[in-house]
């Protein structure tokens, strides 16, 4: 669908620390063997800081960084790909009154990893929808660190990483215009995140473990011969959606700047996802989430802010944000940068969520941040880049891009 009048006028992140691959071998949570396979040199760990507490931080950061009022935000989406909190609680609401405060509608949109794209989806439709309606803030949060997660072989190419993003969709003004959005299933493959589970009672109920290589086999044995087609069918489908969305954009797809994407730790994953769909691996960022690990339905908006907030782009820049999620459902948007990107009025450092030093411009409200309830954690991606080099010029010298995840 082509859109008119839609800004992204702002990001926001919330990493916490990382552990090295190489500790999680000597502690005995990984193997050497899957470190070079999988390509993960260290994983965003959150301990015990709960997911939409990360999601209040980056939300703080975003919106303080957009430069509306509490009036101009008309609604809240939250996104994940875990569960959040108490059974029978609504964590948009805690995160809503974390932030705004305000009595606009908050909700969640539940499509795994591909949930901040179907929240960004879900939030334009609804500001387009009635004229009086002026912004909308979009956030994802997960912690994988419950007793019922082992993040680092729930999935065999990917170890799960927590972390909190948010962005603010505005009608009023923004650094980037989303110029299309549109999603697509393929229901036929819905038993690949199902697997051999009853659906009642639910696995969580009964204590069983999160296991993604389970749900994989179980939908080989299913489908038996067909199962091989969901490459093919997954490659058609997304280049058909990608083809699209950037012809509404008024683009060729050789024009798209980069591909914003679900994180993946070598670029062999990566091609594997986006060759299918006629799109070249070269425009992801593999080195980014290889430090960061694939974080659920945060993917997007940490690069997104990372590009953001490391000054790697530049205006006339189109991205495609390209993900996906149980169902499976495909969303992309094109995304074109028509000025610099809003990184909010405070001057001075931040602190690096990696090591714990400072260098560069504090994020938003500052080097800290309390998200929610009250526990105190370091926001942002934690390195810095030179101002407008450009993602062509970081990837020709190497720099600004040395991060990486899968998915």
């Amino acid at each position: 669908m082509r859109i008119e009048g839609i800004h992204l006028a702002a990001t926001g992140a919330y990493i916490p620390p990382r552990v090295s691959t190489r500790e999680a071998v000597e502690r005995g949570w990984y193997e050497q063997e899957l470190v070079d396979s999988c390509g993960w040199r260290s994983i965003a760990v959150a301990d015990g800081t709960p997911a939409p507490d990360m999601a209040v931080a980056a939300a703080r950061q975003a919106f303080e960084r957009s430069g509306l009022g509490r009036e101009d935000i008309d609604l809240l989406v939250h996104t994940c790909a875990y569960h959040q909190g108490p059974d029978g609680w609504s964590a948009p609401h805690y995160i809503l009154r974390g932030t705004l405060n305000t009595p606009i509608p908050a909700l969640t949109v539940d499509q795994g990893c591909n949930g901040f794209l179907a929240g960004i989806e879900t939030a334009t439709q609804y500001l387009l929808a009635a004229p009086g309606r002026t912004g909308a803030l979009v956030t994802s949060a997960d912690n994988f660190g419950a007793p019922s997660v082992d993040r680092w072989h729930a999935h065999r190419d990917a170890v799960l990483a927590d972390a909190g993003t948010a962005v603010v969709l505005s009608k009023r003004h923004g650094w980037a215009r989303l110029r299309s959005v549109e999603s697509v299933s393929l229901p036929e493959f819905e038993v690949l995140n199902r697997g051999h589970e009853p659906l009642f009672p639910p696995a969580l109920t009964v204590g069983k473990q999160l296991d993604m290589n389970e749900h994989l086999e179980a939908m080989i044995e299913e489908l038996g011969p067909q199962a091989s087609r969901i490459v093919q069918d997954y490659g058609a489908a997304g280049g058909k959606l990608v083809e699209q969305l950037t012809a509404e954009a008024g683009i060729a797809v050789s024009d798209l700047t980069a591909v914003l994407h679900l994180g993946a730790g070598t670029t062999a994953f990566l091609e594997s996802h986006l060759q299918p769909m006629g799109l070249d691996a070269a425009l992801g960022d593999v080195p980014y989430f290889r430090e960061v690990g694939h974080a659920g339905a945060c993917d997007i908006g940490l690069q997104l802010n990372h590009l953001a907030e490391d000054g790697l782009l530049s205006v006339g820049d189109h991205l495609l944000m390209l993900s996906s999620g149980p169902g499976i459902m495909i969303t992309a948007a094109v995304v074109e940068v028509v000025a610099p990107p809003a990184l909010g009025p405070a001057e001075g450092e931040r602190t690096d969520t990696a090591t714990g030093s400072t260098s560069g411009a504090t994020p938003g409200a500052g080097s800290t941040a309390t998200p929610g309830a009250g526990t105190t954690a370091t926001q942002g991606t934690g390195t810095t880049a030179t101002q407008g080099t450009g993602i062509a010029a970081a990837r020709a010298t190497g720099t600004g891009t040395d991060r990486g995840a899968a998915w």
